[in-house]
C-alpha cells in the first residue's frame, strides 16, 4: 500500500479520536481517561503483536520508546486539558504547525529533509489549516494569530504540535527497531503509567469510573491504535515531515464531521481552507 494512503487512514482515525476525547473530557477526569485509553491501546497492540509474531528488536528500541512515551505524556496532558476548555475548531488546527517544526527536528534527529517542492506542499497544508481556523469566527486575517497569543488553550495546542514534532522522530526510530504495532504498544504503556499513578481519583472511585466508561475507553483505545499503526507503517516508507503533513489532514476530516455529523454551520466558508490543504497533499504525493 502507498505510504500516503496509510497516512490518510491515520488522519481519518485521528479526527475520530479527538472527537471522542472532546466528548469524554467534558464530564470525566482527565487522568482517568488518559490512563485508561492509552493502557487499553497498549494491551490491544501487545496482543496483536504477539498474534502476528513478535519482531526482532533493535538496539535503539527501548531508549526510543522511553523518550517518545515521556514526550507523549506531556503532550497528552496538554491536549486533554485544552479539549476540555477550548473549542476543537480553534485548537485542533494548531497541530498543523507540527510539519513546519518537523522540517528542523527531523533534519537534526534523523537527517531527513524535504525537497523544495515538498516544503511547498507542507506550507500549503499549514496555510489551509490557518484559513479554516480564520473562517471559524470571521474576525479577520490576523484572528488565528491573535488566538494563539491570547487563548491559553490554543497556545497549549501549539506547544503540543512542537512536542509532537520531536516525538515523531523518536517514534520512527522505535518503529524501525521493531514494527508498527510493538513500538506503539510500548510507547502507549509508558504514556499510560504516569496518568494511572498520579490520578487524584481514589481506588474505589477509579474502579467505578472504569466500569462506567469501559466501552468508551475501549472504543477510543481501538481508534488510537489504528491511528498509530497506520502512521507508523507510513513512516517506514517515507520521511517523517511528509508523513506527518498528510496526517494533519485530520483537520480536513474534522471539518467534514462538523458538517455531516454535527450539522455545524458555515461549512461552505471553510471549503477554501480544505481545498488548500488538499492541494498541499497532492503536491507532496506527486513530489
Amino acid at each position: 500500500m502507498y505510504w500516503y494512503l496509510l497516512a490518510i487512514f491515520s488522519a481519518f482515525f485521528e479526527a475520530i479520536y479527538y472527537t471522542l476525547i472532546k466528548k469524554l473530557v467534558k464530564k470525566e477526569d482527565l487522568q482517568v481517561l488518559a490512563g485508561g485509553i492509552f493502557l487499553s491501546g497498549s494491551v490491544i497492540l501487545f496482543i496483536s503483536s504477539f498474534v502476528s509474531g513478535l519482531p526482532v528488536i533493535g538496539g535503539q528500541f527501548y531508549s526510543s520508546i522511553i523518550v517518545t512515551g515521556i514526550l507523549n505524556t506531556f503532550a497528552v496532558a496538554l491536549y486533554f486539558r485544552t479539549l476540555k476548555t477550548t473549542d476543537i475548531s480553534l485548537s485542533l488546527p494548531m497541530l498543523s504547525f507540527s510539519p513546519l517544526f518537523l522540517i528542523a527536528t527531523s533534519f537534526l534527529i534523523l537527517g531527513e529533509f524535504p525537497s523544495y517542492v515538498g516544503m511547498g506542499g507542507i506550507v500549503l497544508i499549514v496555510s489551509g489549516s490557518y484559513v479554516i481556523n480564520m473562517s471559524t469566527d470571521h474576525k479577520g486575517l490576523l484572528y488565528p494569530i491573535q488566538q494563539i497569543l491570547s487563548n491559553k488553550g490554543v497556545l497549549d495546542m501549539l506547544g503540543v504540535a512542537f512536542i509532537f514534532s520531536i516525538a515523531a522522530n523518536y517514534n520512527k526510530i522505535a518503529v524501525l527497531n521493531s514494527d508498527p504495532m510493538l513500538s506503539s504498544a510500548g510507547i502507549f504503556l509508558i504514556t499510560a503509567v504516569p496518568f494511572l499513578i498520579y490520578s487524584k481519583t481514589g481506588r474505589r472511585k477509579l474502579v467505578g469510573s472504569y466500569k462506567k466508561l469501559w466501552k468508551w475507553i475501549l472504543t477510543t483505545g481501538i481508534v488510537l491504535s489504528l491511528t498509530a499503526v497506520f502512521i507508523n507503517a507510513a513512516m517506514t516508507l517515507e520521511i517523517v515531515p511528509y508523513v506527518v503533513s498528510m496526517k494533519r489532514l485530520a483537520v480536513l476530516f474534522a471539518v467534514i464531521f462538523g458538517g455531516v455529523v454535527f450539522r455545524e454551520k458555515n461549512i461552505g466558508r471553510r471549503l477554501l481552507g480544505t481545498l488548500i490543504m488538499l492541494a498541499g497533499a497532492i503536491i507532496i504525493i506527486l513530489n
